[in-house]
């Protein structure tokens, strides 16, 4: 069987949001797990290394998002109102919950700490979140609105590039990338750099693997990702191993390899027929991943407050069933509020 071309325009691309469901729960599991890493001076190494392989098997998240954000903004007309509609779709519920977060964190420092509340204080303290970030997963949206207002002058390039220049583009971002990880990285703008780098990279390779012709029998691709995915993982637990053993800190920063690992889950789902297939569970999760990203951190805050986290108990068990947990009470709380007036602009 010969792989051709997909049209993507085509309503039948039902793998797309299979994918979004499975990077969705990947970046719960991801952050549910990352407390455990953190705390490598605190916990067995047993422990810790069955954390490391949980979090390491989910670092294609962030990157396939923007790839699917590639896919399907790139390569189109638009008018200048449709991309403020596609900026204000991820301004608004990011808005929206950075000001629930800000809340409960107020709440914290009101009733743990005993901090005075007055006004002067509510709003110098909530510009400084909006300003530096509200929680720690929040960094990608800042990096996607960044991206988005980079858009029309990527998309008009698109519309006149061929794919080998695209191909060059992405050579170009992910050397970038490298070497500013490999020798420059203690400079304090080379992670701005390597950002930006990686992130207009995956962009453009989203759009670019759905459109080139796949020539080879799909047993080839198949084996071909497997492998590269089995590769890319290992070696991503060892080096995230190693550098904890050097530094005693782990190290969460995105790294040239993880390509790969993105790579290979991409072209999976794009290519194998058996991703496109509807499924009722992926269907929910992938309609509400943009409410689930944006909540599932708060949902880790309330189990920690009560005392259930990663640490709690055996984090064979405990990573997995806290990351379940956290995905049911993320979807009830965005149906719930979907069904509210003006609900669906804040959880999608």
């Amino acid at each position: 069987m010969d792989i051709v071309k997909k049209d993507i325009n085509n309503k039948n691309i039902i793998w797309i949001d299979n994918l979004r469901a499975i990077c969705a729960i990947g970046i719960v599991l991801l952050h549910v797990a990352a407390k455990m890493s953190r705390s490598y001076d605190k916990v067995s190494e047993n422990d810790w290394l069955i954390s490391n392989f949980y979090i390491n098997l989910a670092r294609f998240g962030v990157p396939i998002f923007i790839m699917m954000t590639g896919l399907l903004s790139l390569g189109k007309q638009y008018t200048f109102k449709h991309f403020t509609k596609k900026f204000s779709r991820v301004l608004v519920p990011f808005l929206f919950w950075s000001f629930i977060y800000i809340i409960f964190k107020i709440l914290i420092l009101h009733f743990k700490n005993h901090i005075i509340l007055n006004f002067n204080f509510v709003i110098e303290y909530s510009y400084l979140e909006l300003v530096t970030g509200v929680a720690y997963h929040m960094w990608y949206i800042y990096m996607l609105l960044r991206i988005y207002l980079l858009l029309p002058l990527i998309n008009q390039w698109i519309m006149v590039s061929n794919q080998k220049q695209q191909l060059c583009f992405m050579i170009v971002c992910f050397l970038v990338l490298f070497i500013f990880c490999k020798f420059f990285d203690t400079i304090y703008l080379s992670n701005y750099i390597m950002r930006y780098a990686e992130f207009l990279g995956y962009l453009v390779l989203g759009y670019y693997l759905v459109r080139r012709k796949y020539k080879y029998n799909i047993k080839y691709y198949i084996i071909s990702c497997i492998i590269i995915f089995l590769l890319s993982y290992l070696y991503i637990c060892f080096d995230s191993y190693t550098a904890t053993i050097n530094s005693g800190v782990y190290t969460e920063q995105f790294k040239p390899w993880d390509l790969f690992q993105a790579l290979s889950v991409f072209l999976l789902f794009y290519l194998v027929p058996i991703f496109n297939k509807k499924n009722k569970i992926l269907s929910l999760i992938s309609e509400y991943s943009y409410g689930i990203y944006l909540i599932h951190v708060l949902i880790i805050g309330l189990f920690d407050n009560i005392g259930l986290d990663a640490l709690s108990f055996n984090p064979l068990f405990s990573i997995p069933i806290i990351t379940f947990c956290t995905l049911i009470i993320s979807i009830l709380l965005l149906y719930i509020l979907n069904k509210l007036p003006l609900g669906k602009y804040i959880v999608k």
